[in-house]
């Protein structure tokens, strides 16, 4: 009954609160982007990101600062300063990485944003987050209303290439799942994407070697950056690519 009543949430939130955004014809671009983000993703990712002169989107969630869930290692305020000196983006992921689905009220919503932002500039990195990502990939209605108002994109988990006209506060995203989607898969998808073009998100969480189910190894990440560069394809940050494409809030 609970999944069930999760689609409806999910559907309806869906048909609302559509922000238009239109992706050229010509466009072909891909973002890399990282959920969490666990303390690899800002080491290991980034490393393969800087020496191939290219720059990633890291959704963080401020509550997960220097701590250890699951004998994970999460980030520390150096790996975030060191970031966004490095030309990377930081986005929003809520403060407590909330449950959306169970999140009763919009105001809870709207606290957690402004907590987060407040935490951020507290350890001394002033930039503002202008972009989201769904905790768990959840989506209601409330919270996509109070979102499409603070952020320019949102992106969610489902499948796909954003192409034509598409929601900006539903971006479709692609896993890197190690355990999900193959290399072959992967490149297959890239050669593919190479002729047809579009915006391809991208997102991952951890990138070490003994990664998790919603990770990839520091090989699997670099032989797909390679790829992309292989094929010449533009890898560009959220923010670069709302600002290519003139996207604003709602």
């Amino acid at each position: 009954m609970k999944t069930l009543l999760n689609l409806v949430r999910k559907k309806i939130s869906d048909a609302s609160c559509y922000h238009k955004a239109n992706i050229p014809p010509k466009t072909k671009a891909i973002s890399f982007t990282f959920d969490d983000a666990p303390k690899s993703a800002f080491v290991n990712a980034q490393n393969i990101l800087n020496d191939n002169n290219k720059k990633g989107t890291y959704y963080i969630a401020l509550s997960f600062l220097e701590s250890k869930p699951e004998n994970e290692d999460y980030f520390n305020v150096e790996d975030l300063k060191k970031c966004v000196t490095n030309g990377h983006e930081l986005g929003c992921h809520t403060y407590s990485h909330i449950h959306l689905y169970s999140t009763k009220g919009k105001g809870i919503v709207e606290a957690e944003l402004s907590k987060n932002r407040k935490a951020l500039h507290e350890i001394g990195v002033k930039d503002d987050f202008l972009n989201f990502s769904y905790p768990f990939g959840e989506q209601t209605r409330q919270a996509k209303k109070v979102l499409s108002k603070r952020f320019l994109t949102c992106r969610g988990i489902d499948h796909g290439i954003n192409r034509d006209r598409v929601d900006a506060n539903n971006l479709k995203a692609i896993k890197l799942y190690e355990n999900t989607h193959s290399l072959m898969k992967i490149y297959s998808l890239l050669e593919e994407f190479s002729d047809k073009g579009g915006w391809l998100v991208f997102y991952t969480h951890d990138v070490e070697t003994n990664y998790s189910r919603f990770g990839c190894s520091p090989e699997y990440f670099e032989a797909v950056v390679k790829k992309c560069v292989e094929l010449d394809i533009e890898i560009k940050t959220v923010k670069e690519m709302t600002q290519e494409l003139g996207i604003t809030k709602n």
